[in-house]
């Protein structure tokens, strides 16, 4: 039960179906071996790996410092003692976070996901405040248990479950300058006006929330007078403002945080994916005074803070620092996708071309000018007969996504897209 047919089968057998393993593919290539921006199947075949696990191998696979943090971690033999005991790793992670933050934000919250991050910081602003209404955006993602869900934007989610719709109010997110409809004075008129008849009703929000480039919603990045609005809204109104980094943060953008690009510093910022280089690990940070606010026990959970998860962040942390990795993002990778792909927008069946750091989407539409997922799906399914991994995404699930570990050589990252460009230039997936 060695082969990969045998890993399939159990699979298939086993697994629940939103899982999503089998999305592209009844037969996935089983990987046993990662090094770098490489994926290895048991025949030694290499696929390049342009989804980093939904964003999670920032530092690609097997970084030897993910390995040295792992194996210093391991030789413990303490694998975990819950929070009520200090842990060294832990301490040392709360340092190495608060020094990559906005000074005043440095206490710390661990959780296990960006859903369990988000939530934390909610539950912290509603604890806070006193208020229980929050505002997000249209767009969002933040996460898929019950509470982050009754933030995340998207009805086809949303409308099985039991959220919380009576206390969530869905803004415009802007995604351009300018004062038409979509633009950032227009989306910024509208939050206001809301925010008034919530004030005049006694009903203001605990918190909004929002991600400074949308990742999930297909690299949406808002404009920076946008996000400067917001912040001056939030401040105005005393609601705890939000950042959703669990995407883009950790040098995706090209720096450590995307609202670093706007010059606003938020309330409260939740990190996750790629952080800790693939095990389960997020964090919320803020200031004391709303983090020391609650009591202890308020919030916590049996895995947070575990030890290899803390030490592995830790190496990501002084890799980038120490690699120079967000000048590689910003000097190299961003000005990489933009060279490779700006030239698509030309394509008739190419809507939108989007570029924010080690990210770009590459929004797909059919002849009519309808998002066209199908056309996504096989443009999938073409690349991994390429060896090549992408991620679909957009609020339509109608844009390619290419998602990078942010120390890939520019030289991988170019022969990759070529092999992209050129399945979306000869156009078979749009038969």
């Amino acid at each position: 039960m060695n082969s990969a047919d045998s890993f399939l089968e159990l699979t298939r057998t086993h697994e629940s179906t939103a899982a999503n393993t089998f999305r592209v593919s009844m037969a996935p290539p089983v990987f046993l071996r990662g090094e770098g921006p490489w994926l290895f199947d048991q025949s030694g075949a290499k696929w390049l790996d342009f989804a980093c696990g939904s964003g999670t191998s920032n530092l690609g696979h097997n970084h030897p410092a993910h390995i040295e943090a792992l194996h210093e971690a391991i030789a413990t033999g303490i694998l975990h003692t819950g929070t009520r005991l200090p842990s060294p790793f832990r301490a040392r992670l709360y340092g190495e976070l608060a020094s990559i933050l906005p000074a005043g934000r440095g206490c710390i919250q661990l959780a296990n996901s960006g859903a369990e991050a988000n939530e934390a910081a909610v539950k912290a602003a509603q604890y806070f405040t006193g208020r229980k209404r929050l505002i997000s955006f249209a767009g969002g993602y933040h996460g898929r248990t019950l509470g982050a869900l009754s933030v995340t934007d998207g009805e086809r989610i949303r409308a099985p479950f039991p959220v919380f719709r009576k206390t969530v109010d869905f803004m415009p997110y802007a995604c351009s300058e300018g004062s038409g409809r979509g633009g950032s004075d227009w989306c910024l008129a509208q939050l206001k006006t809301r925010l008034r008849n919530l004030e005049r009703n006694d009903k203001l929000p605990a918190a909004v929330i929002i991600e400074p480039i949308q990742g999930v919603a297909g690299v949406r990045s808002a404009p920076t007078s946008f996000l400067a609005g917001v912040r001056e809204l939030t401040r105005r109104h005393k609601i705890l403002m939000i950042c959703d980094e669990i995407w883009s943060g950790l040098g995706r953008s090209g720096r450590w945080f995307s609202f670093e690009n706007a010059g606003v510093v938020p309330d409260l910022v939740t990190m996750g994916k790629g952080l800790s280089g693939g095990l389960p690990l997020s964090a919320v940070a803020a200031a004391p005074a709303i983090l020391k606010a609650w009591p202890p026990g308020m919030h916590t959970s049996t895995f947070q803070g575990n030890p290899l998860a803390c030490n592995m962040a830790v190496a990501t942390i002084r890799t980038i620092r120490e690699e120079g990795l967000l000048d590689h993002v910003a000097n190299a990778i961003e000005p990489a996708l933009e060279r490779m792909l700006r030239p698509l927008s030309e394509h008739e069946r190419v809507a939108d071309i989007r570029v924010s750091g080690a990210q770009a989407a590459i929004e797909i539409v059919d002849g009519s000018g309808h998002p066209d997922a199908r056309a996504v799906h096989r443009l999938q399914a073409a690349a991994l007969e390429r060896q090549l991994l992408v991620y679909a995404g957009g609020r339509h699930v109608n844009s390619v996504m290419i998602v990078p570990p942010v120390n890939i050589s520019e030289r991988d990252l170019v022969n990759g897209l070529s092999e992209l460009v050129g399945l979306i230039r000869n156009g078979d997936m749009f038969q």
